[in-house]
């Protein structure tokens, strides 16, 4: 049914990698779908990868704009050499740019598909002239509280969407912010929230080395190009922190302990040392889990905020049938424990990781932002 006839909305994405890219072809098959259904006109004013912001100058980038600039940087052209392009610094004249070309900062909404924390000014800018930003992004849900706090909250409307940030759009974060709207309490978090990690357990619980284990995850696309950044546990650390925060919590990512599983020394080495040292880590964590397995237990990365408020991210020795056990492979499973959901603790599980899933989830929060959904 269509709704409103005059709903524009301007979009400024940071970030064309996998995800990002994956969200701007949804974007394109399904704006005339929108348009017919919900009068929803949206429109790219800029695009901007690692070097440099693609923009319409005052206009919207036209569709052919759009998929000739994501075709050439697939191609290996970056931003900074086509033409339209901005330098990051020019930030604020971009986001200026875009609250102009829409009429008003309400219809302007931020996409972040990037990785750092580099254009958290840009995002705090947006949310406070009342722009609505949506986040695949975690770096900028993780730096200092203050920060965290004024991207949930403008005075000037907008809204702040970060389904994508933790689980790759299980409906975890909604649950939780729903629990602690309608003044339920938060008792205790539980979460199996790395896929690769997710995978490497299961390998390692199964018996199988950890070289052969690691290098598996690696094949399957599981880790991060470096998967020293899976093995750390920070990622692991930094969804917990998302998740404490959205519970409450006043909580710094420096207040997360965390078990690295990365051999010791390894983080000394470059890449491409690591990569050709990973042989030699074969029986790094085997007595670990081959004490696990003896127990009649299986070895789980977990994410976990105690009722006194303790964050933590380690191995743990699991029974096949606790809920942080259950699931496979890279799949995530949460278990909520509230003052509503205490004998019977509220669990949402699925894939949690992948690009389809993840841009989807994006997609899902703009239509958020844009009062669709």
């Amino acid at each position: 049914m269509r709704r409103d006839m005059n709903r524009d909305i301007a979009l400024l994405q940071l970030g064309v990698g996998r995800v990002g890219a994956a969200v701007v072809h949804i974007i394109a098959a399904q704006a005339e779908r929108w348009r017919e259904r919900y009068g929803l006109n949206v429109r790219y004013y800029a695009l901007a990868d690692s070097t440099a912001f693609l923009t319409g100058k005052q206009t919207f980038l036209t569709p052919e704009a759009v998929r000739a600039a994501l075709l050439a940087h697939e191609n290996g052209q970056r931003f900074a050499e086509q033409s339209g392009a901005a330098s990051h610094d020019e930030w604020t004249h971009v986001l200026d740019g875009s609250v102009e070309a829409a009429g008003d900062a309400a219809r302007v909404v931020v996409l972040d598909c990037a990785s750092g924390d580099a254009m958290a000014p840009l995002l705090l800018a947006a949310r406070a002239a009342g722009a609505s930003v949506v986040l695949a992004n975690k770096d900028p849900l993780t730096g200092p509280l203050a920060q965290y706090r004024a991207l949930a909250e403008s005075e000037y409307g907008g809204s702040l969407h970060i389904s994508a940030t933790v689980g790759a759009g299980l409906p975890i974060l909604s649950a939780l912010a729903a629990s602690v709207a309608s003044g339920d309490t938060i008792i205790e978090i539980g979460a199996r929230a790395s896929g690769s990690l997710g995978f490497f357990c299961d390998e390692l619980s199964r018996g199988v080395a950890f070289d052969q284990a690691l290098r598996e995850a690696m094949a399957r696309g599981y880790t991060e190009p470096d998967p020293r950044l899976d093995l750390s546990g920070f990622d692991v650390a930094r969804k917990l922190l998302i998740l404490a925060r959205v519970a409450g919590a006043s909580a710094e990512l420096a207040d997360v302990q965390v078990e690295s599983l990365a051999p010791q020394g390894s983080e000394a080495l470059s890449l491409a040392e690591f990569v050709a040292a990973i042989p030699d880590y074969a029986d790094h964590l085997a007595a670990r889990a081959s004490n696990a397995r003896s127990a009649g237990q299986v070895v789980r990365y977990v994410a976990r905020m105690r009722p006194d408020g303790e964050l933590r991210a380690l191995l743990a020795d699991l029974p096949p049938e606790h809920l942080l056990a259950r699931g496979a492979g890279p799949d995530n499973v949460f278990v909520l424990r509230t003052a509503r959901y205490d004998a019977n603790p509220l669990v949402i599980a699925g894939p949690g990781a992948g690009i389809g899933v993840t841009a989807g989830a994006v997609v899902s929060d703009l239509l958020r932002a844009a009062g669709v959904l």
